[in-house]
């Protein structure tokens, strides 16, 4: 492999949330590995207050205005990243989703992860031209929702490969280098209870609450806009006895950190990306609908995980992305 490979990688927001952010970082730390050099290109909105100074440590970050400025030239390999890219809820959609600004270049290009966020189809004829039409000269296209795979079968002809979200395909090691020295100035010692949450309900509060009093555990709480956020998320999740989350990364490194979580959801949404995870992880006694109250002993029982499933499908991931870009031509 000839050196300083370069690959554009295009994705959501700077300014989206944790999760967003660190699978940003994951995505980068694993093509380095692999030996590419990777840049993060995307917009960010300065009038939100998500802190970026995160990701302009720790990746090689491209901020643009507009699409328009990614020349043919600039990049030896595109690529789209995970999260909800092929969600219909942002400005830029087709340049996000399908890369429409490089539609007739001569170009490797290959989607790493994306994810539609609901069961229901929601493209539109036009949406499905323009897809089939960008994505007929892309590598490799992936997604990270099983369900995802059979519906993007059925309305363009396609068939992606079910991978696993970004943030599992490095060792936890990485995410601890995050915290190498970051000091948090409350509760050192005392037992904790980790809790992100999105979407504020009473029903949540009141379980969060009788968490805290039955065991004795503080609260932690984290919001993605509070100054070192992806910080005090991943050294407090880290180091929490448990996890309450109604978020999906939330969630995800809840099992990555091996912590008792629970989790909840909105059942009456169409949420594709938890029925994934739930199938995927065996995790259906641990997610439960907004409304409902869990078994607080959850809190204290073992993750019963099959670590097994994590590395095969972390090894079928990894392999989807050396055979997405093992046909680079120099």
């Amino acid at each position: 492999m000839r050196k300083n490979i370069k690959i554009g990688i295009i994705g959501l927001s700077h300014n989206c949330n944790i999760g967003n952010n660190l699978l940003k970082y994951a995505i980068s730390v694993k093509l380095t590995q692999l030996g590419y050099t990777p840049y993060i290109i995307g917009k960010y909105d300065y009038a939100k207050h998500q802190d970026i100074h995160f990701i302009k440590h720790h990746t090689n970050l491209i901020i643009i205005d507009r699409f328009s400025e990614i020349k043919r030239n600039d990049y030896d390999i595109l690529m789209v990243n995970s999260d909800q890219t092929w969600r219909k809820f942002y400005s830029n959609f087709y340049n996000i989703a399908f890369l429409y600004f490089a539609r007739n270049w001569n170009i490797l290009k290959f989607i790493y992860g994306a994810s539609l966020g609901f069961k229901d189809w929601k493209f539109n004829k036009k949406d499905e031209l323009i897809a089939k039409d960008c994505l007929k000269s892309f590598k490799g296209i992936s997604v990270r929702e099983i369900g995802a795979v059979e519906r993007i079968k059925k309305h363009l002809n396609i068939t992606p490969t079910f991978v696993l979200d970004p943030t599992f395909l490095i060792d936890k090691k990485y995410y601890l280098d995050i915290i190498n020295n970051f000091v948090v100035d409350k509760y050192i010692g005392e037992d904790f209870l980790f809790t992100y949450i999105f979407t504020e309900n009473k029903n949540i509060t009141k379980f969060i609450q009788k968490a805290s009093e039955s065991y004795n555990y503080k609260i932690f709480r984290v919001k993605k806009y509070n100054k070192n956020a992806i910080q005090k998320f991943i050294y407090e999740l880290y180091n929490c006895k448990a996890a309450i989350t109604d978020s999906y990364h939330g969630t995800l490194f809840s099992i990555i950190f091996n912590k008792p979580f629970v989790a909840f959801i909105n059942k009456n949404e169409a949420n594709d990306r938890f029925d994934s995870l739930i199938k995927t992880f065996k995790i259906n006694d641990r997610v439960y609908d907004i409304n409902e109250s869990p078994n607080i002993n959850l809190l204290l029982n073992k993750l019963q995980i099959d670590r097994k499933i994590i590395k095969s499908l972390k090894t079928k991931s990894i392999h989807f992305l050396i055979s997405s870009l093992k046909e680079f031509k120099k």
